[in-house]
């Protein structure tokens, strides 16, 4: 694996045999979102995966954009017969997903699951590649997805999901 400074925030991906795993290094943030959801689906689309992977070990947090492409990501997974697995959360990070709902539409494990990131595959995906436009509409759709998860979730986000929307028209 490359080597990481400690505050960079980055994406490792490798693919073995029928899984896609990545490794969250840093914080799952709204840069990550995008690009994360945009290599995941081409992924799916190229490959025959059943199981993508999402390793949590170096993950110092989360926020609700991220959180949110990981509630949508794990629906379109599952419509296609496959499945969205967290592994090695942390206490916060499972804290964190149980605030807005998203531990009820994943898997979640605190250890591997039997899942090991295979090490001389992994590559780095580039995170700061999504456009302004390309990023609001993940930010958008997220929150959206939070929305539809928890109805506790719409005060939370109301102003946020007006504020994205006003956004992406802006860029459209």
């Amino acid at each position: 694996m490359l080597e990481m400074q400690q505050n960079n925030d980055d994406l490792q991906a490798a693919l073995a045999d029928d899984n896609l795993f990545i490794r969250i290094i840093g914080r799952g943030s709204f840069k990550a979102a995008a690009p994360m959801k945009q290599f995941i689906t081409q992924a799916c689309d190229k490959h025959s995966i059943k199981i993508v992977v999402l390793d949590l070990a170096e993950c110092i947090g989360m926020d609700s954009t991220f959180m949110g492409v990981l509630a949508g990501l794990s629906g379109r997974l599952k419509k296609t017969g496959r499945t969205l697995e967290l592994i090695n959360l942390s206490e916060k990070n499972t804290n964190l997903l149980a605030t807005l709902g998203v531990d009820q539409v994943l898997a979640l494990y605190r250890h591997s699951h039997g899942h090991e990131v295979p090490e001389p595959q992994t590559q780095s995906l580039p995170t700061d590649q999504a456009s302004k436009k390309e990023m609001a509409e993940t930010a958008l759709k997220a929150h959206e997805n939070l929305v539809e998860i928890s109805k506790e979730n719409k005060p939370r986000f109301k102003h946020v999901i007006e504020l994205l929307k006003e956004d992406v028209d802006r860029l459209n």
